[in-house]
């Protein structure tokens, strides 16, 4: 569903972003709420799950001259278009498309940088393992890659800021 218009920010209540979503898609706007995979913790069990790459924030694509989009600043989930004075916040097609581009099957936008996908031979440039190489595991949300070192003969979890890393 492809209508005309620009991409405007919308912020929306405090873990309401999926419940802004699916009422703005109801009222026949087109909504992106970009989303990574996150890996959580709970009673001994990880599990994957999708989380708003933008905590608070989702994007509405708008045709202000023909859709009647004040209605969205009273649906359910939305606290207000993030607007500066009267002139309403517009983003890039270029953004948009760029994070469709970088989703995965399971719908998460990667996090991962310069290309780099699990399983990529990388070396880390700065720290207390600076010249080491090893596997790039996953990114977690926090800027930071777990990677898989090989040290005194067994491979070791190990955490570095993905800035450190490059391709080996």
């Amino acid at each position: 569903m492809d209508s005309g218009g620009k991409w405007y920010v919308v912020r929306t209540q405090t873990l309401a972003e999926s419940r802004a979503t699916a009422h703005l898609n109801n009222q026949g706007f087109e909504v992106y709420l970009p989303r990574y995979c996150k890996q959580r913790r709970h009673a001994r069990k990880v599990d994957t799950v999708l989380r708003p790459l933008f905590p608070g924030y989702i994007f509405v694509k708008i045709d202000t001259q023909t859709q009647q989009w004040r209605s969205i600043n009273g649906t359910v989930g939305v606290i207000s278009i993030v607007q500066f004075g009267m002139e309403l916040l517009s983003i890039d097609e270029a953004i948009i498309a760029n994070l469709r581009k970088r989703e995965d099957e399971t719908g998460g936008v990667s996090l991962v940088i310069s290309g780099l996908k699990k399983g990529d031979k990388i070396r880390v440039n700065e720290g207390p393992f600076e010249d080491y190489t090893g596997l790039l595991e996953e990114t977690d949300d926090k800027n930071r890659a777990i990677l898989l070192l090989d040290l005194m003969g067994r491979k070791v979890r190990v955490t570095a800021p993905l800035e450190n890393l490059t391709a080996a």
